[in-house]
């Protein structure tokens, strides 16, 4: 009796339908792609700084000399100051100068552009009062109120140019002041200067 029971029992327990298996835990999500923010542009470069000791010095067109004292200058594009040629062409016997007119740095630039390596030998920059003076008495053939006490005219040479090749390079450039041409053994050189345009030849 107990046995069918049993017996019972089991096929009513193999009847019931199977469990539901049991819930599993609930996947993650799956990452989600999100856009990149935008990266920052790059700096600049910096630029570099070339140490001044580094950079090359302007390249000499040319050299002006001064007769008398021998000091020499270059002649860059950018080279001399008007303080330093000021300086350079001071009437040191008399210890006065004045500034020179720029007009005549730039001359001489310009020429020097054409003669490459040349030597400028300055014959006469300021001239003071005193000194022009004295030249006269001596019998020198100076103006009473010369351009050289101005500080308005030199008087140069050009290494290479005979008095009447520069005289024509200077009407050539259309100079428009005065021109004075010295063609002697003792006063071999040409006059310039910023003032009234005129022409002469000195002894």
């Amino acid at each position: 009796m107990i046995r069918r029971a049993a017996f019972a029992l089991i096929g009513a327990l193999a009847a019931l339908p199977a469990p539901a298996p049991l819930a599993s835990e609930p996947s993650p999500p799956p990452p989600t792609t999100s856009t990149p923010a935008p990266s920052a542009p790059a700096p600049a470069p910096t630029p570099s700084i070339v140490p001044v000791a580094d950079v090359p010095a302007a390249r000499p067109l040319a050299t002006i000399i001064h007769s008398h004292t021998l000091e020499a200058l270059p002649i860059t594009e950018t080279e001399p100051t008007m303080e330093r040629f000021s300086a350079l062409l001071a009437d040191r016997g008399f210890e006065q100068s004045t500034a020179m007119d720029p007009k005549l740095v730039e001359l001489l630039r310009t020429l020097a552009r054409k003669h490459e390596g040349a030597r400028f030998e300055i014959v006469s920059g300021f001239r003071s009062p005193k000194r022009n003076e004295l030249m006269r008495k001596k019998g020198r053939h100076v103006a009473s109120h010369s351009q050289h006490t101005l500080g308005n005219a030199i008087d140069f040479r050009v290494e290479g140019l005979s008095p009447s090749r520069l005289v024509a390079e200077l009407v050539a450039l259309k100079w428009p002041g005065g021109i004075g041409f010295y063609p002697g053994r003792r006063d071999r050189f040409v006059h310039v200067d910023t003032g009234p345009k005129r022409r002469w030849s000195g002894h």
